[in-house]
């Protein structure tokens, strides 16, 4: 029997699809040290402080990107290396809760107030963006689970809208939130977003 000439080693760990659920929580909250700080690793309800940010459509996608710039010499013609200068990363999806919670994190709304059967909320140009600890979490058919927690997120300056129409697909708004370094972590490696897995 000859050798197998592709390497791979396919399953539930490594080849994963589905729906994930996205969370989020105050930057007072503590960061993580285990996805059971987030949820109830029995019952999978949110641990105090954590909040979710309801039904999604569409998936939810996870981006890193980083700009560089690279270094060269007269005698030689081509780039003799290159360095990163800047990271960036993104959690971005679009909410199919309309509920005035889930408005307010997407649009920085004001406080929500309840009087004679009523919501109200105010929608106006707030000069900051809350920031928020954010987490992606994903359950694998094998039952074991992942989580992406940011330490520091806020909304990212990005058009969001939803169209009310008798026809057509149901009402959601997209949010993106960008990923912001916590320098009061002196392992750069850990100052943006930590994964955790089950294995």
């Amino acid at each position: 029997m000859a050798n197998d000439f592709f390497k791979t080693a396919i399953n539930d760990d490594s080849f994963i699809r589905g729906a994930a659920r996205l969370m989020w929580a105050g930057t007072t909250v503590s960061f993580p040290t285990t996805i059971g700080d987030i949820i109830n690793l029995s019952t999978y309800d949110a641990m105090t402080g954590w909040n979710d940010l309801g039904a999604t459509k569409g998936g939810i996608t996870i981006s890193r990107n980083n700009t560089e710039e690279t270094f060269d010499v007269d005698q030689i013609l081509g780039e003799i290396d290159s360095r990163p200068v800047s990271w960036e990363q993104t959690v971005a999806t679009a909410v199919a809760e309309a509920t005035l919670a889930r408005i307010q994190v997407a649009w920085e709304g004001g406080a929500i107030t309840t009087s004679g059967g009523e919501e109200q909320m105010g929608v106006g140009d707030p000069v900051s963006y809350k920031k928020r600890r954010l987490a992606v979490l994903f359950r694998k058919e094998d039952g074991k689970l992942r989580a992406h927690v940011f330490r520091k997120a806020q909304r990212s300056a990005a058009e969001s809208a939803f169209t009310y129409n008798k026809t057509g697909d149901q009402v959601t708004f997209p949010i993106t939130f960008r990923a912001l370094a916590d320098t009061s972590q002196t392992d750069p490696d850990l100052r943006t977003q930590v994964i955790f897995n089950q294995v």
